[in-house]
């Protein structure tokens, strides 16, 4: 059985609880193995603020600072987008306040959008230094809030700042400089929890897979932010001819295993999906005639019938590879966290059934969480590494409140 928090908590604020052999070793800046779990290689272990409750990870997608990784703070009055360095042992470049201060940041995520200009631009045509037949790319961060229903979308630009030099302590909470995401655009949003949870960028598709702490994952254009569609995560159980829908889907990251073989299912050796022991309070049957919110025109669990405008501009690579018309390949899924879960699941971005669990229940123990006064796994993203079949998919994972965030391979 996974270790699971088990009393009860009405908020996501509430704080509960180094992984006895992981979090003891030495750390490594190279890809050698420092531990070797059963779904997951442990190669980097770095530093991490134990005043950070993390609600989600996001690598820069732009080539000039692609080293950047970007977390996403929650909790009244202290929420903040830090900026951390991987190269240099995760040190924060940059921290920038959410405001105003009584805002509960939520998931973040990092995309882009291309823009036509036309001779009304101050600029002259010209952003970030970069001009190509009139369309710029320009590469932004969104953020949701928990309550509030509002979210806020950033401009990144393309030179980060540095930190103070010799300054590499990722606890110093002092350090605040300018910042180099610049907000520009805020937002209002409904889900069916009226609450803000995860999002990712799913850049096949020109879309936003976002969380609210249910059973669903909705679906949103990135251009309007209006919701195309939602869909049930399900989880196929031994013994049990329906599926049952799995609760508090948390942080989401969207990946690309890119391996020739389609490993959706379950890995050889790995963790049986059927086999994941949720406690019931994650669980909700589907129940007859509820396929259908009444709230909205949007079936809860609608499969993707058309290719939407931004699949149609996918890559080659993935219009040669596209197996149902969908946008997306077999070795492309999202990667979930479950709140007070120490697991990973692998969901299908079309049916949002779950393919993989992945157990990480001893790269931080519950019971030495608790002891350290640390929350639970929250955090996923990827290192920016290309995946083969061969190798796996790396990943940067950690947790509220947690003193180090971990670079894993995952194992199938």
């Amino acid at each position: 059985a996974l270790a699971t928090d088990t009393s009860s908590s009405s908020t996501r604020s509430s704080s509960t609880s180094t992984a006895t052999n992981p979090s003891s070793s030495s750390s490594s800046s190279s890809s050698s193995i420092i531990y070797k779990s059963r779904d997951y290689h442990l190669l980097e272990i770095v530093p991490h603020s134990r005043t950070s409750f993390t609600q989600g990870l996001t690598l820069s997608l732009s080539s000039s600072n692609n080293n950047i990784l970007y977390e996403g703070t929650g909790l009244n009055h202290q929420s903040q987008i830090l900026q951390h360095d991987p190269t240099q042992n995760m040190r924060t470049l940059e921290r920038k306040k959410v405001e105003p201060g009584h805002l509960f940041g939520e998931g973040i995520t990092t995309y882009y959008v291309d823009r036509r200009l036309d001779n009304s631009d101050s600029d002259g045509g010209n952003i970030n230094g970069k001009h190509h037949n009139n369309v710029v790319r320009e590469h932004r961060l969104i953020q949701l809030t928990w309550q509030d229903g509002i979210g806020m979308i950033y401009r990144i630009n393309d030179t980060p700042s540095t930190a103070e030099e010799g300054n590499t302590d990722n606890n110093n909470d002092e350090q605040q400089s300018d910042s180099s995401l610049e907000l520009i655009d805020k937002f209002t949003f409904n889900t069916h929890t009226s609450e803000g949870w995860g999002i990712t960028f799913v850049p096949h598709t020109n879309e936003f897979y976002v969380s609210d702490g249910s059973e669903y994952i909705f679906v949103w254009d990135v251009e309007t932010l209006q919701e195309k569609r939602r869909m049930a995560v399900t989880l196929e159980r031994r013994g049990e001819e329906e599926s049952v829908r799995v609760k508090y889907v948390n942080e989401l990251e969207f990946v690309d295993f890119n391996s020739k073989k389609n490993k959706c299912g379950d890995g050889d050796g790995g963790y049986d999906v059927k086999d994941w022991d949720i406690h019931d309070v994650y669980l909700e049957q589907c129940q007859e005639g509820d396929g259908q919110d009444p709230t909205t025109t949007t079936s809860c669990s609608s499969s993707l019938n058309s290719k939407s405008a931004g699949a149609a501009a996918a890559t080659d690579e993935c219009s040669n590879n596209d197996e149902n018309g969908t946008g997306f390949t077999s070795t492309m899924s999202i990667l979930a966290n479950v709140w007070y879960q120490d697991v990973l699941i692998r969901i299908d971005p079309v049916t949002a059934k779950i393919t993989r669990v992945y157990d990480l229940s001893d790269i931080y123990p519950y019971d030495q969480r608790k002891k350290d006064g640390a929350d639970c796994l929250n955090g996923i993203s990827v290192t920016g590494k290309e995946s083969s079949e061969e190798e796996g998919l790396e990943l940067w994972v950690t947790g509220k409140l947690w003193p180090q965030m971990y670079r894993i391979r995952l194992i199938d």
